[in-house]
């Protein structure tokens, strides 16, 4: 159904017939003023970039953002990068089209995420602090003291761009429903509005965008709450939400042996078990450079945790379109047909460009990680060295800022051009990629934070043998390579925890039958805890321990 129809053909409960053209206008202008706050924050951005803070480069500004957010921010910046179109759109999308039962994933992959990153958080900023690491490949290349790794985990880690396309598409879908744009004219639109602030202030704009972005989310997720709550547009409340589903919708219902997604409770264990390795994702990894003391990641890992969980309350949107029975040409466009359909065109105007500074949320931290592919871990900390050149020379730094804006670009048209033709079911799809990433370093990057004893020979052996399993059963299949098997040929979710729990074994199998780092950079590597803690903390001390050991960060 075109935005034309979904505009014209409703009558809202107060009587008044929705006015199409007031949507569209209120949506641009509300689209304008986006555009002038997500500029100015760009520009903020671009003066920290450019002006650095003490021994800090601009390509590590641009990268990382080093320190330069309390956890306030972060954690609405994390929480919205997480959730992301797929959350608010592709979510809502399951639930439009599968019922509750699609609560089983909305419910339990924050769980996942925000346990992974407890486990991870703390040492990753550490870590990356000690060795001026830029990114989770660079990460993972400074702990095991391997360029190959860096190389190889870089590599791997382009499969963000399915990621990226998924988020282009969903704000393909926000434009057509909500500004009466074409979908195709849409994404391009989408790319642009990107460009603007990305290419010029990297990781500060992100962040600084993103944080604004994840306060708008938890408004319209709690509109979406109480709106299912309050049974909108139906008579009565939830019971009557409930009745009104297909009998196969209904909260009875919990798995079903012909959904490749939730065919039994094997897979939704799957789910749960994928999603503790998503932290590994490049975009998120990243993040916790950007705090600006250990001593805030209590506070961030609890802000953003609380958030993060909350927002996924959006695939109820979605069940509440299905029970009106709204009519969409595509069930990922449910929330803005449902905002269009019931809300007073002026409000739904601005939750529709809300909804898009979410899916913008997630796309602009995802460009940047893969930025970094090119610019850092490939370019810097990669071919300058093998070259024989100094990967901290200024003009290495400033060609790796100059690589890293023209790279920004490119990726945003590959993005873009690559989803003219719309995937169904954007979480799916972008978990094509995800998957990929987490099956395979998955394993070495988070028992790597958290063990000494892991070895680089695992994290080889867990990448091959965790990207094969991933491969063979899901990712293959996809590409038509290989038939597959029934229902992980479909099921990137439980086909990722397979694969993610291969990726966890062998590491830790491999490195007992393996030669671990010399004890020097082991040492250098984990007493960066209590050398960062001693400045975070001026006269404050902590026995040396391995990484994990508690500390206070109050």
């Amino acid at each position: 159904m075109t935005a034309e129809l979904l505009a014209g053909e409703f009558v809202m409960q107060a009587g008044d017939e929705l006015d199409h053209g007031t949507v569209i206008t209120w949506g641009w202008v509300f689209l304008a003023a986006y555009l002038f706050l997500i500029v100015g924050l760009g520009y903020i951005g671009y003066r920290r970039v450019e002006g650095g803070r003490g021994a800090t480069s601009a390509q590590d500004e641009y990268a990382t953002a080093r320190g330069g957010f309390g956890f306030l921010a972060l954690a609405l910046a994390y929480a919205a990068t997480v959730a992301s179109g797929a959350t608010f759109m592709s979510i809502p999308g399951m639930g439009y089209d599968m019922g509750f039962m699609a609560g089983y994933y909305a419910l339990i992959y924050p769980i996942g995420i925000f346990f992974g990153a407890i486990v991870v958080a703390r040492v990753s900023k550490k870590v990356s602090d000690r060795f001026n690491s830029q990114s989770v490949p660079d990460l993972i290349g400074d702990r095991f003291q391997s360029p190959g790794l860096r190389v190889v985990t870089a590599l791997l880690s382009l499969f963000l761009i399915f990621y990226a396309m998924a988020q282009i598409s969903a704000a393909g879908w926000m434009f057509e429903v909500i500004l009466g744009v074409e979908y195709v004219v849409g994404i391009w639109v989408a790319g642009l509005l990107m460009l603007v602030y990305m290419a010029a202030g990297g990781s500060h704009a992100d962040i600084l965008t993103d944080a604004v972005q994840g306060a708008i989310m938890i408004g319209i997720t709690f509109l979406i709450f109480i709106m299912f709550v309050t049974g909108w547009g139906i008579d009565g409340g939830m019971s009557s939400v409930n009745a009104a589903l297909e009998s196969s919708q209904q909260w009875d219902q919990h798995t079903d042996p012909d959904n490749p997604i939730f065919p039994g409770w094997w897979a939704i264990l799957l789910l749960m078990i994928a999603h503790i390795g998503f932290t590994a994702q490049p975009h998120l990894g990243n993040k916790f450079f950007a705090i600006k003391s250990n001593r805030y990641i209590r506070r961030f890992l609890l802000a953003t945790s609380l958030v993060g969980i909350f927002l996924p309350v959006m695939y109820l949107g979605g069940i509440l379109g299905a029970a009106q029975g709204l009519e969409v040409s595509d069930p990922d466009a449910i929330i803005p047909t449902l905002f269009v359909e019931n809300i007073h065109p002026i409000m739904a105007a601005f939750l529709g460009i809300a909804i898009l500074s979410a899916i913008v949320s997630t796309s602009d931290g995802l460009i940047i990680a893969i930025s970094q592919i090119f610019a850092n871990d490939l370019y810097r900390k990669s071919y300058v060295p093998w070259k024989g050149g100094d990967p901290e020379a200024d003009e290495v730094q400033q060609r790796a800022l100059l690589i890293s804006r023209i790279s920004t670009i490119f990726i945003v048209f590959v993005a873009v051009a690559a989803v003219i033709t719309p995937p169904q079911y954007l979480v799916v799809f972008m978990w094509t990629g995800i998957g990929g990433i987490i099956a395979s370093f998955g394993g070495p990057y988070m028992i790597g934070l958290i063990w000494r004893r892991t070895t680089k020979h695992a994290a080889y052996a867990a990448m091959i043998l965790g990207f094969g399993v991933y491969f063979y059963i899901h990712l293959g299949p996809q590409f038509g390579v290989m038939e597959g098997f029934w229902p992980l040929n479909e099921n990137p979710f439980a086909s990722t925890g397979i694969g993610f729990i291969v990726s966890v074994a062998t590491t830790v199998v491999v490195s007992f039958f393996t030669e671990p780092p010399s004890d020097e950079h082991l040492e250098e590597v984990f007493s960066a805890e209590t050398r960062l803690l001693d400045s975070d903390q001026p006269g404050g001390s902590s026995p040396t321990g391995p990484a994990g050991a508690s500390e206070s960060d109050d």
